[in-house]
């Protein structure tokens, strides 16, 4: 993958919001915001191709599902591999087993070699269970497996270790990045039964297996949901978003029993790459990167690259019947540019939305390719204008919600009226900025203007010219329409958690300027 620096800005501004610097188009009753001279919010940002997406089986088999991932401008597609699809019966010879789900992502990487793709393993598989004593929680995929501490990993008495190692060997021509698991936190045990401690030895059979089998892959950490993060905000007495808090955090268990294992610092501590889900709330890319690398540095003393292998938002609220967790099919456009913003702020250096279809209420289309949702055209807009592009730093705003600060989502108080994100592009020598207001109040800013003309672009891809006065270029924002979160439904338990929230932003905007 290509590497840039992250370049760092030396421009320092701040913005106070008053009634001074209106320009003619603003309405008289709308606040204005004017940008001096002070301090930002930077990430640890080290670029890479940013954009991802997740898929079901139809990347496999629908021959217009890849081009039209690719015409998005996704560049590497999540695809499920898993241990009882591709060995569905005890026979330990590899030459056995069913390998019809690689082949075809084989056969489209072929035909379209610019889609990379990380493979989902993980799972359990029904033969395999360490006990065969059924249990209400239990199912062929969560049940514990036999032999998962038998080392070396690709023993065949390691069975979730062998077919580890037996796909990466088989496949490392197609597939350099592995997920070990998909969501074992989710409560429930839907996917796995246990926690983070309990998962150490899958996730290290997972690590030492592909590396066995392909020293140079790169091997993700099991995806966490919402619960990993809102179980450290209960543990630690934060304030957590929901009237039901976990009352365990997943990732947390697995660092204190990693730090204890005498091989995990040698190996990494069995993962190369974080990895987080993330829905409906924008700003959560941010204050979830935040709480994870909080826990890597407290428990292991470092900090692993953190990919989004999930994100979305549902687009099926309307202003007469809002969705507690949900958006407009407009606002899911700010969502996904937003987003983007605070994931970046927060160090994330790779985002998969989920998905490309609507077969879970999240996708960019109605039916691919012929019915796309208002939301493609932002995410083809995120695709081109950002993919080449690093943050230079926020140049106004709260740094999220700030949850490790003991801020809550419900309470505004840490909203300052709205964001202002800088990104440069050495590739095609442009400055970006990219700003939205944070509540319900139209805000006139001023941006720095650094040529003598520019281009304003809306979340649909509309572009007209701007031309500076002064020296600054006068931006009008639109007040936040979302209305949402848990006190936005009629449950007792959430509204008193506080008021509702905005899950997106305001309508955004973006100026683009020549460097």
């Amino acid at each position: 993958m290509q590497l840039k620096s992250l370049a760092v800005s030396l421009f320092v501004l701040t913005a106070a919001v008053g009634g001074c610097g209106a320009v003619s188009d603003t309405p008289q009753n709308a606040p204005s915001a004017e940008l001096n001279a002070a301090p930002l919010h930077t990430s640890g940002h080290v670029f890479e191709y940013p954009f991802g997406m997740c898929s079901n089986g139809n990347i496999r088999t629908n021959p217009e599902y890849a081009p039209a991932m690719l015409d998005a401008g996704a560049r590497m597609v999540r695809a499920d591999f898993t241990f009882g699809t591709i060995r569905p019966t005890s026979d330990p010879n590899p030459d056995n087993w069913n390998w019809k789900t690689l082949d075809e992502a084989a056969e489209v990487h072929r035909q379209y070699p610019k889609l990379e793709w990380l493979g989902l393993l993980g799972f359990g598989a029904d033969w395999a269970r360490a006990s065969k004593v059924e249990t209400k929680r239990q199912s062929a995929i969560n049940a514990p497996q036999a032999g998962i501490e038998i080392m070396p990993v690709d023993d065949p008495r390691n069975y979730f270790g062998q077919y580890v190692y037996e796909t990466v060997r088989r496949y490392k021509g197609l597939i350099h990045v592995w997920e070990s698991w998909n969501e074992p936190d989710l409560p429930g045990g839907h996917y796995f039964i246990g926690n983070g401690a309990d998962f150490l030895p899958y996730q290290k059979a997972c690590y030492l297996a592909a590396k066995k089998a392909d020293p140079t892959c790169k091997v993700l950490f099991a995806s966490m949901t919402y619960a990993n993060v809102e179980g450290y905000l209960n543990l630690h007495h934060l304030k957590v978003p929901s009237p039901y808090p976990p009352t365990s955090c997943f990732f947390e268990e697995y660092l204190k029993a990693a730090a204890k294992d005498p091989d995990a610092r040698k190996n990494n501590y069995y993962f190369d790459i974080m990895n987080q889900h993330s829905y409906s709330r924008a700003t959560d890319l941010y204050d979830y990167a935040e709480i994870n690398k909080k826990m890597m540095r407290d428990y292991i003393g470092t900090e692993m690259p953190i990919w989004i292998t999930e994100m979305g938002i549902r687009d099926n609220s309307t202003p007469e019947k809002p969705q507690i967790l949900g958006c407009t099919p407009d606002e899911y456009g700010d969502y996904l540019l937003q987003s983007y913003a605070w994931g970046t702020l927060g160090g994330v250096s790779k985002f998969f939305h989920f998905q490309l279809d609507n077969s879970n209420g999240h996708g960019l289309y109605v039916r691919v390719p012929i019915e796309p949702k208002p939301a493609l055209a932002a995410y083809k807009l995120l695709t081109s204008e950002f993919a080449n592009a690093t943050l230079l730093g926020q140049r106004h705003g709260h740094a999220g919600v700030g949850f490790l600060q003991g801020n809550s989502a419900y309470d505004p108080s840490w909203r300052t009226g709205y964001d202002l994100f800088e990104f440069e592009d050495l590739v095609a020598n442009k400055r970006l900025w990219m700003a939205f207001t944070d509540d319900t109040g139209k805000v006139a800013i001023k941006i720095p203007a650094k040529g003598n003309t520019a281009v304003l672009i809306d979340r649909t891809g509309k572009r007209r010219p701007l031309t500076p006065t002064g020296g600054q270029y006068s931006v009008t924002l639109e007040g936040a329409t979302n209305i949402a979160g848990w006190p936005a439904g009629d449950n007792p338990a959430a509204k008193a958690l506080g008021s509702p929230e905005h899950l997106v932003g305001g309508s955004t905007v973006i100026v683009e300027e020549a460097l």
